[in-house]
């Protein structure tokens, strides 16, 4: 039998979807700063550390907003990497982060 989630009053249900909206706007903004050049993937790795949504943020979803990059250039980086495509910035070990490195950086 699955599991039944806990009974959340109104005040509860309003507060998680205002959390879950401000979270989306946020991994939006960290992928545009990445997009713009403003943000490194080493210092969006370093922010993954103190931000948990952006720890939250799927890394195919990282590597497609980086310059010049695109959905088939990220699926083929993520099948070298042998990473999942449902694969978090927060579920990424030390060889799967160099490997991005060393495919990402030039």
């Amino acid at each position: 039998m699955a599991p039944i989630p806990p009974s959340l009053t109104q005040e509860q249900r309003v507060a998680a979807s205002h959390a879950a909206v401000a979270n989306r706007r946020r991994r939006a903004e960290v992928k545009k700063m990445v997009k713009s050049g403003e943000l490194s993937l080493e210092e969006l790795f370093t922010l993954a550390e103190v931000e948990d949504c952006v720890a939250q943020m799927r890394a195919f979803d990282l590597i497609s907003a980086l310059p010049a990059i695109g959905e088939v250039k990220a699926t083929r980086i993520m099948q070298q990497a042998n990473i999942a495509q449902t694969r978090r910035i927060r579920g990424l070990g030390p060889r799967q982060r160099e490997q991005l490195f060393n495919a990402l950086v030039r």
